[in-house]
């Protein structure tokens, strides 16, 4: 599978977006591989406790727990350290070190969760792996993003994946959004809404 797929979520998939998921990996969910991303949600309870929702909506969606790799940011080196005390660990397990693209071919998606948008980031540049994900998803790699990790692909941030410009504001519970702004106006998104970007089609959901 090749183009990107990305939902930009504001709470998570809901049903009609899980199925459109599901479709587009052409996978039965029992063997969809999936890579998560705590990041933005371990420096405070509030964001903690967003994970065990998480990881409860992926075992509802039939994914096995055994086909997702929980890979926090903040355990991997920075880009440019050099290893030193542990150099001769020559195979360091996958949560440890920096991905490579090629690796990340054998997933079929990335989940980021909620938090702070600013930790994700920071982690994001600091490892190096903005730019790993940003190639990743061109080769079809399905991104989820929930709330931080929505804002962090569009254009809230500065060092963000700006695969939009548009800046997103999740869980708005006001006037929201229906469809794509002219310009890069803010996305307001509701709870059970997503912006959805299939290769230069984007479009509200």
């Amino acid at each position: 599978m090749n183009g990107r797929h990305l939902f930009l979520t504001s709470s998570g998939l809901n049903d009609k977006m899980k199925k459109k998921f599901f479709d587009i990996i052409g996978k039965c969910p029992k063997d969809v591989k999936v890579l998560y991303i705590p990041t933005a949600g371990i420096e405070a309870d509030g964001a903690r406790e967003g994970i065990a929702i998480c990881f409860h909506e992926l075992f509802s969606m039939g994914i096995h727990y055994e086909n997702i790799l929980v890979y926090n940011l903040e355990l991997i080196l920075s880009k440019n350290y050099q290893r030193t005390y542990s150099s001769y660990v020559t195979t360091p397990f996958m949560i440890t070190r920096l991905l490579t693209v090629e690796e990340l071919r054998q997933f079929d998606a990335i989940f980021v969760s909620g938090g702070e948008s600013t930790v994700l980031c920071r982690e994001m540049v600091r490892t190096g792996f903005d730019r790993i994900l940003y190639d990743a998803l061109g080769n079809g790699l399905v991104y989820v993003g929930i709330s931080a990790g929505s804002m962090y692909a569009a254009g809230n941030l500065a060092d963000g994946l700006h695969v939009i410009e548009n800046p997103i504001i999740p869980h708005w519970n006001s006037s929201e959004t229906t469809a794509m702004p002219n310009g890069n106006d803010e996305i307001k998104l509701a709870d059970g809404k997503a912006v959805y970007v299939e290769d230069n089609y984007i479009s509200v959901i």
